[in-house]
């Protein structure tokens, strides 16, 4: 009994949730399919998937499952271009990402993950998205969420008939019919005409220029519409590099590795006597993304000291292109990771743990574009 009672508060702190802070600690199963995704029983419920890293949006039933048992989280995503596959690593690593970070508690040691591609070229898009998200299967029925129905909008109070129906004269209904005579119904009958052709007219002149102005106005969106790809073409028209060796294979790096990196820190990270004296203790976690040209897409820096972020993410607007990733011949995109820290032999801040995504082999080294590409 004694042992019991010891037990006791061990399994009441026991933590039922994983540790996870990013995708790269969770192991997700890939898969893919050609037609909508369709979820398996009712003990789940959906969140919106999301990219970027800003997280995804909450609700209210993925917040009324957070004490439940997770048992699988199935994450639903559609290509349905050639240039999606290029984004796809990329891309699936942001959504999860997003999910972690506004719901961690659903990250727990039981939970299995899958990774599933609405995969089709020129395969219906709208049906596809119907489908996308996170598929989050707990164990027991999903709880009933209270959907706050919006009120119904106030009747249409119909408006009081037309004046002239409503008030008509009673002489002319009153009055008996009077034939005319055979001249006055030929001049009411030219009259007529005269007025139909003046109406007929004048619709045509009324019709005329509103056409003339609708035709202007499809010239001017169109030329709008030609003008929005003309501003990504340089990032579409850009495509992945062969190597010359269909094997060729090359970790992201700057110039010729990590002593290139270092040097860079230590020329543009300069500091004040009173700034180097607390430079000591402070440090960074850098992540960058880089595009399959070199260039960089994106930059995020946290670390304890705010002012010390600003400044390396100042720094690295002005960072050369990357040699870019090579895999299995191909120009890739990657990301780098690192913590910058103080070096004392340089007396500098000094990259460590350097870290490139997708991992390089040891017998892929970083050499120069020249010795890869044609």
């Amino acid at each position: 009994m004694k042992s019991l009672f010891l037990l006791l508060p061990f399994l009441f702190c026991f933590q039922t949730h994983a540790q996870v802070s990013s995708y790269d600690e969770i192991e997700s199963e890939m898969d893919s399919i050609k037609s909508p995704y369709k979820a398996t029983g009712n003990n789940y419920i959906i969140i919106k998937s999301k990219r970027g890293n800003s997280g995804v949006k909450k609700t209210e039933a993925a917040d009324a499952i957070l004490n439940s048992e997770v048992t699988e989280i199935v994450l639903v995503y559609s290509e349905t271009e050639p240039a999606d596959i290029a984004e796809r690593e990329e891309a699936t690593q942001e959504r999860w990402d997003n999910l972690i970070l506004t719901y961690p508690e659903l990250f727990q040691f039981s939970t299995t993950y899958k990774t599933i591609c609405q995969c089709k070229i020129n395969g219906d898009a709208e049906s596809f998205k119907a489908t996308q998200g996170f598929y989050v299967y707990i164990n027991g029925p999903a709880p009933k969420v209270s959907t706050k129905e919006e009120a119904p909008e106030p009747p249409v109070t119909k408006a009081s008939p037309p004046a002239p129906k409503a008030a008509p004269t009673p002489n002319v209904e009153v009055a008996p019919p009077v034939a005319a005579p055979a001249k006055v119904i030929e001049k009411e009958a030219a009259a007529v005409t005269t007025a139909a052709a003046v109406v007929a007219t004048t619709t045509k002149e009324t019709v005329s220029k509103p056409v003339v102005q609708e035709e202007d106005e499809e010239v001017v969106e169109k030329t709008e519409v030609a003008k929005t790809p003309a501003k990504k073409k340089p990032v579409v028209s850009s495509k992945p590099r062969k190597a010359n060796n269909p094997k060729a294979c090359r970790p992201a790096c700057y110039g010729y590795g990590d002593e290139d990196l270092h040097q860079f820190f230590k020329d543009n990270l300069v500091f004040s006597k009173k700034q180097k004296k607390k430079a000591k203790k402070w440090t960074a976690n850098v992540r960058i993304q880089i595009n399959f040209d070199g260039s960089i897409k994106k930059v995020f820096v946290t670390g304890t000291e705010p002012a010390f972020n600003i400044q390396v993410e100042e720094a690295l607007k002005g960072m050369n292109n990357w040699n870019c990733a090579v895999k299995n011949g191909m120009a890739a995109k990657a990301e780098v990771r690192f913590i910058l820290q103080f070096d004392k032999e340089s007396k500098s801040m000094k990259p460590t743990n350097v870290m490139t995504n997708p991992k390089a082999s040891p017998k892929c080294m970083c050499v120069s574009d020249s010795e890869i590409f044609d």
